[in-house]
């Protein structure tokens, strides 16, 4: 994808790390990288067990040790200033942190209709058998029917509408990213993933899965009837494909089609 000019719109990235117990020094790790990327608010959202104040580049906020991701992410939103919101999880890891914001700063610029970007992880369910519609045009990204929340931007008119949602009983945030691409496809937006960086992410969840699902089932009950009906076009799409010959053959027609 081509940089956008040097008469391109700035475009001010409010950058937030979500830390928590035993993940202070990566969250400090992925801060240090971006202390000084240009046009960048960063803020670290923290919570250890020991409620121990944490310091390091940029605006450390201690939340409660109970808080998960959907409350931090609720103060995220809450807080936001700027063009576009990047979410990063401080158990991800990637080589090149700066590079990673300055593409997707070039992928706002480039995509004036971008409501939801994300880079490529390593090990995610949402695999490109699963979620991948189209290549876009500029060779460098990829239209999707889902992203997965290690890392993802969010344009400013998309965190308007998650600013609008109740998180008061969805401590652990599943669906988040759900309301968020589903808003998007009703209201124009285009959700991309961009694959030129990779992002690191270990296999493991730290929380009730159960748990997380109720919570889950609540949450997007806040949907407009249109996000509901995308949802449901979008959780067929992406449902898992069976292995069988047929279900091959298919994913082969489809890999044809998006190439034309």
């Amino acid at each position: 994808m081509p940089s956008p000019s040097s008469d391109a719109p700035r475009c001010l990235l409010n950058v937030v790390i979500i830390g928590w117990q035993g993940f202070g020094e990566k969250a400090r790790h992925i801060a240090d990288c971006l202390a000084q990327a240009p046009d960048v608010l960063l803020r670290v959202i923290y919570s250890n067990a020991a409620e121990a104040d944490e310091t390091g580049p940029g605006e450390w906020i201690k939340v409660p040790n109970s808080h998960y991701f959907g409350l931090k992410f609720r103060r995220a939103v809450a807080d936001f200033r700027g063009d576009a919101l990047v979410i990063i999880q401080a158990d991800a890891g990637c080589d090149e942190w700066p590079q990673l914001l300055q593409r997707c700063r070039q992928a706002f610029a480039a995509h004036p209709a971008l409501g939801v970007w994300a880079p490529k992880i390593d090990y995610t369910p949402w695999t490109a058998e699963r979620v991948d519609i189209r290549p876009d045009p500029s060779g460098a990204m990829t239209h999707v029917a889902h992203t997965d929340g290690i890392v993802t931007a969010f344009a400013g008119s998309v965190v308007r509408r998650l600013q609008a949602l109740s998180y008061d009983d969805n401590n652990i945030g599943w669906g988040i990213d759900w309301i968020a691409i589903c808003h998007c496809y009703t209201q124009g937006l285009q959700v991309m993933r961009d694959d030129r960086l990779l992002v690191q992410h270990p296999p493991s969840r730290g929380y009730d899965t159960r748990l997380a699902t109720r919570q889950w089932l609540d949450f997007m009950g806040q949907m407009t009837e249109a996000e509901q009906s995308m949802f449901e076009i979008l959780k067929r799409y992406t449902r898992e494909k069976k292995k069988g010959p047929l279900a091959k053959l298919k994913a082969s027609i489809r890999r044809r089609l998006n190439r034309r």
